[in-house]
């Protein structure tokens, strides 16, 4: 039984919090926050054992093995980092850092202290998608030739200009908070390499990128548009066009239904979804091994300097980066 340490009070640990219940090999105990109020008041809601008012305090206790962070792109290195070299495993949201260099950074502390990095990327674990890998590999369809998948929220009312979405500060922007399920996507859909990225995207005042429209192609000629926003909700079938036929996603990054040649599968999630990362991060462990076998490293280079290339065609720089 792999037990966790939540860090971050916010809504995406707490799904973390309530999905883990349906996980065998794994329970949160515990949960850091700089508010120990906070920390308290989500301990009680989620039945946990132990609230810390400060991460480090946490990555110091002997009272967990892993990790969820759920704080900020921003703060992913540097955390990460800390309980790392506590010890601990780490399973990270996704992006798992805001540049290559900060992740490249991150796998040199996992193998130095022998603890496993993953990042969060729950969408790779679903059964749906596990199902579109087999059948994208088995190459019954042949090749990809095009790829069509949008993602969109209205986030307007969230936070405001210094608020984590809006802030240039906190790594801010759709294409790294939301931009990143389409993009990462694509990696399930072929194993060609990006040639040519053209991209465009809209601004917020603070500076961030608020809504991407990305096209890649790639070396053996197929293509994708991703389509990403804060600003409206896109929530139109992902489209995978094939030599052979066609594969169609409803509501790709939570999917529980996949239409392959005009067959349909159904795959009902357990609980809310994260329920099938955390099993596999913590089976991961259980095992003895330093990376994931579905959420690789590589999986999240080739992800991360995809992320990098895009922002450079958009003229994205983060105030701290060099």
């Amino acid at each position: 039984m792999i037990r966790f340490g939540i860090v971050g009070a916010g809504g995406i640990a707490e799904k973390f919090a309530t999905d883990i219940k349906s996980v065998k090999n794994a329970k949160a105990v515990a949960i850091a926050s700089r508010d120990l109020e906070r920390a308290n008041k989500f301990k009680d809601k989620f039945n946990l054992d132990y609230a810390f008012d400060s991460y480090e305090k946490m990555a110091e206790s002997d009272l967990i093995d892993a990790v969820y962070i759920a704080t900020p792109h921003s703060f992913h290195k540097e955390q990460s980092i800390m309980f790392m070299n506590h010890k601990k495993h780490v399973l990270c949201e996704k992006p798992i850092a805001v540049n290559s260099q900060q992740f490249e950074d991150m796998v040199v502390s996992s193998q130095k202290n022998k603890v496993l990095l993953m990042e969060a990327m729950w969408t790779k674990f679903l059964p749906a998608t596990i199902k579109l890998r087999e059948v994208v590999h088995s190459g019954v369809l042949g090749k990809l030739k095009h790829a069509y998948i949008e993602f969109g929220q209205d986030l307007r009312h969230i936070g405001g200009d210094t608020g984590r979405l809006f802030n240039m500060n906190l790594a801010g922007g759709c294409l790294l908070d939301m931009g990143i399920y389409p993009l990462s996507y694509t990696l399930n859909l072929t194993d060609s390499s990006v040639k040519t990225i053209k991209a465009k995207a809209e601004f917020h005042h603070t500076g961030v990128d608020t809504k991407s429209i990305v096209d890649f192609v790639f070396d053996d000629g197929s293509s994708a548009k991703l389509i990403s926003s804060f600003m409206e909700v896109l929530d139109a079938p992902s489209v995978f066009e094939f030599e052979k036929g066609n594969i169609v996603v409803d509501h790709f990054h939570k999917s529980e239904k996949v239409i392959i040649k005009d067959k349909t599968y159904y795959f009902p999630h357990v609980s809310g979804g994260f329920e099938y990362e955390i099993e596999a991060f913590s089976k991961t462990i259980e095992d003895g091994l330093l990376e994931n076998d579905i959420m690789t490293h590589e999986q999240t280079r080739k992800s991360m300097k995809l992320l990098d290339r895009t922002r450079k065609v958009f003229g994205l720089k983060y105030p701290f980066e060099d």
